[in-house]
């Protein structure tokens, strides 16, 4: 009788073993990150917590084999080549991971979770019918792009200069810029659009946008955002410039608000992907979802630092409130 180990979904591929008499095959799947351990945490804590509650009743516990590809982008084929070889059925590839790990042709199946178009960026074919070896979610939401700006209105009734901070290397960000200037246009806002090439053009291309007389900035939701949230947040302070965007990490890092997808619940949902296709359902075959849950996070401890009053409207609305 074929001993096996039987496997927890827990940090590092961290395994308990099973009694020699077990029978069933084990499970385990690859997680790759573009980001150290310590700042995925929360949300693959919450992809694990998923895993748990879409798995079958009395199926086998799925491990979990991270790799954090902190050294760039062109480390991640070595991490797809390396978790096949230790036998994985699939990978999920986490924000900026997602494109590396499909361009390096894995041949398990892939589940991402990623915040770009997964179209512009190549990865999928179509939403409805991705093709190929891939599904999984897509974070971008361009329809919130509206409600962001009506909330810059509403917070200061007198901007008539608003700021974006874009990632060129964001795939999608064309079409969230020319919501933008559709949302403004009808309420008479200048909007200047600032342009980074990487972490290292952040303040720069913020400094233009203040210098420009900017008086908020928006930042389009990226991982290159969120990673220089503290450092715009802190710059947006000293010059008493809010600062918007779209995840709760840069509300938690000093932006005065963020609306967007709640990415906890989102990484639970990519967990049901996981359990699907490790049940035999082509990836091919499964739509691309968007996130169903939104937050609304309002550092209120930054409003005072800048002055500003947040009316109750947006109060009552807020899931959070960071005094």
């Amino acid at each position: 009788m074929r001993r096996r180990d039987l496997l927890l979904a827990a940090s590092g591929g961290s395994a308990l073993l099973a009694s020699a008499g077990a029978a069933a095959a084990e499970r385990s799947i690859g997680w790759i990150s573009p980001e150290s351990r310590d700042v995925v945490a929360p949300i693959l804590a919450a992809f694990k917590s998923g895993l748990a509650a879409a798995a079958t009743a009395g199926a086998d516990p799925i491990r979990v084999v991270e790799r954090f590809a902190t050294d760039g982008p062109s480390t991640i084929p070595g991490h797809v080549d390396e978790l096949q070889r230790l036998g994985v059925r699939l990978i999920v590839a986490q924000g900026a991971a997602t494109v590396p790990v499909v361009r390096a042709n894995p041949s398990v199946p892939v589940v991402f979770g990623y915040s770009g178009d997964p179209i512009v960026a190549g990865v999928v074919k179509s939403l409805s019918r991705p093709g190929g070896n891939a599904t999984g979610m897509t974070f971008m939401a361009i329809e919130l792009m509206p409600k962001r700006i009506d909330m810059v209105r509403t917070i200061l009734p007198g901007c008539r200069k608003i700021a974006l901070l874009s990632n060129t290397r964001h795939a999608g960000e064309e079409a969230e810029i020319a919501s933008c200037q559709s949302a403004v246009g009808p309420h008479g806002i200048e909007l200047s659009v600032h342009r980074l090439q990487s972490e290292a053009d952040a303040l720069t291309a913020l400094s233009a946008a203040l210098d420009g007389g900017a008086q908020a900035v928006i930042a389009l939701s990226s991982a290159l955002m969120v990673q220089q949230s503290p450092r715009l947040a802190a710059a947006c302070l000293e010059r008493r410039t809010p600062l918007i965007s779209g995840w709760a990490a840069s509300a938690h890092a000093g932006a005065l608000l963020t609306y967007g997808p709640n990415l906890r619940d989102a990484y639970r949902r990519v967990a049901y992907f996981v359990v699907r296709v490790l049940a035999g359902a082509q990836p091919g075959n499964l739509p691309i979802e968007q996130p169903g849950t939104f937050e609304l996070v309002v550092n209120r401890r930054t409003a005072r630092a800048l002055g500003i009053e947040i009316p109750p409207v947006v109060l009552a609305q807020a899931d959070e409130v960071i005094e």
